[in-house]
């Protein structure tokens, strides 16, 4: 016994019904689906922001310290204490030019007082560059979308 299906108009409504209803779900599923992938997202950028304050609270917190201080103005400045002896190893491969800034030189340098004075004015007339060793850098900006 073959059974043969013939649409008939409840049939017809039925499928008209059941289509409607799929059509006016998927419009606010597909909204959903992208609130949440965004809220996602937004949650990701939160995450890396509140890393980066952590990482620039704890560096305000080093700066605070005087014993933090004293070290970096001793290795960047190369500063002592009263009473003590600094010393500078120069070995004959030492270059007294400052490779990544042009026309920068470092105190070891043969050149006489006034020369090193007008170098180091013409030197702050010029704009930064890019990957001037001199500037602190902020750290990068975290991308949003």
């Amino acid at each position: 016994m073959a059974s043969s299906f013939k649409p008939t108009g409840r049939a017809f409504a039925l499928l008209l019904v059941v289509v409607g209803i799929i059509l006016t779900l998927a419009v606010p599923m597909r909204a959903l689906i992208r609130e949440n992938h965004e809220i996602a997202t937004l949650n990701q950028s939160v995450t890396a922001q509140q890393q980066a304050i952590d990482e620039l609270t704890n560096r305000k917190a080093r700066l605070q310290d005087p014993a933090y201080l004293r070290t970096i103005v001793r290795a960047r400045l190369n500063y002592v204490f009263p009473g003590e002896i600094g010393f500078v190893v120069l070995d004959k491969e030492t270059s007294t030019a400052i490779n990544t800034v042009p026309g920068a030189l470092v105190p070891n340098s043969d050149a006489s007082w006034y020369s090193k004075l007008w170098t180091s004015t013409k030197l702050a007339d010029q704009p930064l560059q890019k990957n001037d060793p001199l500037v602190v850098k902020s750290p990068a900006p975290t991308p949003t979308k």
